[in-house]
């Protein structure tokens, strides 16, 4: 009767350094998850900014073309009819050059704001995966506890 105990006892401490031991994974992996999830944000809010930077720099530089640009037109008023002439055609490669950068400044913020939204979409998978875990370690916890008994 004696040892039956002891034996008892003995799972029973198993049992509970068991359960602590996966309350001490379950609470490491909260922190994992809170350490993954404030990194994601802190890298997708550099990655809007370093975005926001990028655009801001590109309008800058496409209204100093523009600006550059409608000098050079005024300029170009200042001399004879053949001078005028000669400089309208660099003047449209000037505008399509102008049009192209402003394509590229949007296939450029349409690009970043995907990367943005897939970085959200990786956390939020990511997230989701851990929450199956802990569900599923909380599954077993419950059955070999259940078993146990």
């Amino acid at each position: 009767m004696i040892k039956s105990r002891e034996a008892l006892q003995e799972s029973l401490d198993a049992a509970e350094a068991e359960i602590r031991q996966l309350r001490n994974t379950v609470t490491s992996m909260r922190e994992q998850l809170e350490t993954i999830r404030f990194a994601e944000q802190q890298k997708a809010q550099r990655s809007i900014a370093a975005a926001n930077e990028e655009a801001v720099l590109l309008r800058n530089t496409v209204a100093a073309m523009r600006a550059q640009l409608e000098a050079m037109k005024s300029a170009e008023q200042q001399k004879t009819q053949q001078a005028i002439a000669g400089s309208s055609e660099e003047i449209a490669q000037l505008k399509m050059m102008a049009q192209a950068l402003r394509e590229q400044m949007e296939r450029q913020k349409e690009a970043h704001e995907e990367a943005i939204q897939d970085l959200r979409k990786t956390t939020r998978d990511e997230a989701a995966q851990l929450q199956l875990t802990i569900v599923e370690l909380r599954s077993r916890l419950e059955r070999e506890h259940g078993n146990g008994r």
